[in-house]
């Protein structure tokens, strides 16, 4: 039996998604696909458009077969820890032969080269990183500028150019992929897919393949959609996930859902200041406290704190981390315990039942299908790492109940998925 893993947010789930799905299971001749997935919050820094259940259902009517939680302190961490995480995720599972990923570089030589540069990080290439952070560079650029100098100063010949790689959130993701394989010594296989939707940015409906933001774009507009867009919005998804995004009981979420909560919760904190968090510094710190009598939403400030030494996809996190109590003590925890300590089942296919035997043999983490009675599976530090999932869970479907008016199941009462 052979297996694919992917790494995903599905945020929402649609027809790029699904065309990954296909592919990977064709292109590595793998019998089923696992896929381990952000819960209620994603990378980003924001909430999921739609709860992680619906999402998870969306995958398993499409083609994936096993569906994974990534923890939330890692879901909602930079791209490199994101990765790691789900790449552990996979490998200890045991079973995965394969990660598939979509990109806009498939050039999977170049993507081993560079990772072994970041992985190894060369006393000329931290040298030049220095240099450009002084410049007041943000992380990401600075690591670009870098990248880019050593690699030239070296003479290595390329046939494609290193700047395209680090040109697109999902190269970069694709790159910390090949680095967490690397760093874990692992023997599953990367495989890089083509990206066929729209540009990761981009917020224009096409035909058939549109990015997440549009779709996402089009979904929290505030003025009714014309016909055309909401014909092609339709025509971005598969059928199981327009039934779920454009049912009359279907309450969307955006992080501006969430502002009046942010506000509260950075007011009643101002006085001993946010460094606590995960990756807020002390500067950070006090520029939130300096400017939060002009915070009026989550997003506009968000674009008031921005500068060019930090993105706004940063601060999102760091204001989200501040949110859920994400601190920097819980990123401690988590590496102790090699990032995933437990294996959160949110659903799965009957046909895949014999490979969640398999797991169950070959993994030597526990399995949760069931929180209140699973938990006294856990260790001191797992468990404190998923009371952060519950936590996080429980405040996105309190907020879902708020703009609905509709009570909601809080995160033990509800059940895993089973598809037939």
């Amino acid at each position: 039996m052979k297996v694919v893993g992917i790494i995903a947010e599905y945020n929402p789930f649609h027809n790029g998604h699904a065309y990954q799905i296909r592919k990977a299971k064709e292109l590595s001749s793998a019998d089923l696909c696992i896929v381990a997935m952000s819960g209620s919050y994603v990378q980003r820094g924001v909430p999921a458009v739609t709860d992680k259940y619906s999402r998870a259902s969306m995958a398993l009517c499409n083609g994936a077969d096993i569906v994974f939680e990534i923890p939330a302190i890692w879901a909602t961490a930079s791209a490199e820890y994101f990765a790691y995480a789900g790449i552990t995720l996979l490998d200890a599972l045991g079973c995965v032969d394969t990660v598939c990923f979509g990109c806009e570089t498939v050039d999977l030589p170049l993507l081993h080269t560079v990772a072994e540069i970041l992985v190894n990080e060369p006393d000329a290439f931290c040298t030049s990183l220095s240099h450009y952070l002084k410049k007041g560079y943000a992380f990401p650029k600075a690591r670009e500028a870098a990248l880019l100098s050593y690699i030239k100063a070296s003479g290595m010949s390329m046939k494609d150019s290193p700047d395209l790689l680090l040109a697109s959130p999902n190269n970069i993701l694709a790159l910390e992929y090949q680095k967490a394989l690397l760093r874990r010594h692992s023997d599953i296989t990367p495989l890089p897919i083509q990206r066929t939707d729209g540009g990761y940015h981009s917020t224009e409906l096409t035909k058939d393949f549109s990015s997440a933001s549009a779709i996402r774009h089009a979904l929290l507009q505030t003025v009714p959609l014309s016909l055309d867009d909401r014909q092609a919005l339709l025509s971005a998804v598969p059928k199981a996930s327009a039934d779920h995004l454009f049912a009359d009981d279907t309450t969307l979420l955006s992080e501006q859902d969430f502002s009046s909560m942010l506000y509260y919760k950075l007011l009643s904190e101002s006085e001993t200041g946010y460094t606590q968090y995960a990756d807020v510094s002390t500067d950070f710190s006090n520029k939130i406290a300096n400017a939060l009598r002009y915070c009026t939403d989550f997003q506009g400030f968000c674009d008031l704190l921005k500068s060019k030494d930090i993105t706004h996809t940063r601060i999102s996190r760091q204001l989200l981390h501040i949110l859920l109590n994400i601190r920097e003590t819980d990123y401690e925890i988590g590496k102790k315990c090699d990032y995933i300590p437990y294996l959160r089942l949110l659903g799965f296919r009957k046909s895949a039942s014999p490979l969640l035997s398999v797991i169950r043999k070959k993994s030597s983490l526990p399995i949760l299908t069931s929180p209140a009675r699973d938990t006294k599976k856990l260790s001191p530090d797992a468990l404190a790492i998923f009371q952060k999932d519950i936590f996080s869970s429980n405040l996105y479907y309190g907020m879902t109940a708020q703009k609905s008016g509709c009570p909601q199941k809080n995160e033990y009462q509800r059940q895993i998925l089973t598809f037939f």
